[in-house]
């Protein structure tokens, strides 16, 4: 793959797929089901938003560039991170984390926002 941008989104995307599939053989190996919501929210955030961004990327390699690309990989990034134990933590009986899952959900709805802004630029923008 040419578009170094588009690489680092699916590289992301690989490692948080990982990390879901294998969340998801601990909650079916330990019968604890209660944060499969952590689960759903880190494979879609984490793996198909990722994912849907580096092809759109890859698709126009004109808009990969610039800070912008990089700055929703970033915000990205760390909802997943961020949102995913959190998640796993309130969701498991830990009500002090809902702040943390709160942030993480603002910042990958920052994302969404500036992955419209970057459609409908007329150009990529530095």
């Amino acid at each position: 793959m040419s578009n170094p941008i588009s690489l680092l989104y699916f590289r992301t995307a690989a490692v948080l797929l990982i990390v879901g599939m294998l969340f998801g053989i601990y909650m079916s190996a330990s019968g604890n089901h209660a944060a499969a919501g952590a689960h759903a929210h880190l494979n879609l955030i984490g793996f198909v938003v990722m994912a849907v961004y580096g092809i759109f990327f890859g698709l126009n390699p004109a808009r990969s560039t610039g800070r912008l690309p990089k700055i929703l990989w970033a915000l990205n990034t760390i909802a997943a991170v961020v949102m995913f134990p959190s998640l796993v933590l309130l969701l498991n009986g830990n009500p002090s984390f809902e702040p943390l899952v709160a942030a993480a959900s603002f910042l990958a709805l920052g994302g969404a926002i500036l992955f419209a802004v970057v459609l409908f630029l007329p150009k990529a923008t530095a």
